[in-house]
Order: C-alpha cells, then sequence, then structure tokens
C-alpha cells in the first residue's frame, strides 16, 4: 500500500461514522443496524475490543454489508484483531475481505 493510498483510506475512516464493538461478535448489533438504516454517511466498525466472531456474527456482518452497499454506504473496518483477522482470510467473504482491506482475489475453488 502507498503512502498516497493510506493516507486516503485513513481520511475516509475520520469521515466516517464510528462504532466500537463492544466485545466478542456473536449475532448481529442493533446499534449497528440503526446507524446503516439512518443514512448518515460512511460507517468504520472498530474492533478492538473484538478477540471472537461466531458464524452468526459473520454471517451478520456479511448481512450488513450487502445492506451497506445497496445503500451506497462505504463500511471499513479499523482495529481488527489477530483471531478475528484469521476468521476473515479464512472466510474469504468478499465484502468482510473488502472491509477489512485485505485483497480480494475472487473465487477459491
Amino acid at each position: 500500500m502507498t503512502e498516497k493510498s493510506k493516507k486516503k483510506d485513513s481520511a475516509a475512516v475520520k469521515d466516517a461514522v464510528s462504532f466500537r464493538l463492544p466485545g466478542p461478535l456473536v449475532k448481529g448489533l442493533d446499534d449497528v443496524d440503526k446507524l446503516l438504516a439512518s443514512g448518515n454517511g460512511d460507517l468504520n466498525l472498530d474492533f478492538a475490543d473484538c478477540t471472537f466472531i461466531s458464524v452468526d456474527g459473520l454471517e451478520w456482518l456479511e448481512e450488513m454489508l450487502l445492506r451497506a452497499q445497496s445503500k451506497g454506504v462505504n463500511v471499513t473496518f479499523s482495529n481488527v484483531t489477530p483471531s478475528v483477522y484469521k476468521v476473515f482470510k479464512v472466510a474469504h467473504i468478499d465484502s468482510v475481505m473488502g472491509a477489512c482491506g485485505l485483497p480480494i482475489s475472487g473465487p477459491v475453488c
């Protein structure tokens, strides 16, 4: 990643509404769904306190990102912990990987 793209990504996070996940993500979060429904611009999810993510939490993230895309809302993830990062990589869900800043490589067989 170049310095120019790092600055651009940093600026996008600053302009977005930020929500810090309160801990392990084991189900959908009504507060995030409400923020997305309000249509108040882009959204940044801060994973600093999230050390675990369940299948239900991962499915909710995927669905939430699809809803955001349909509304034209850009969602980014920040401070993703190593354990959650591994889950994202193994799950290989393009929308989740994109929000995390990981490269999207297309379908994997």
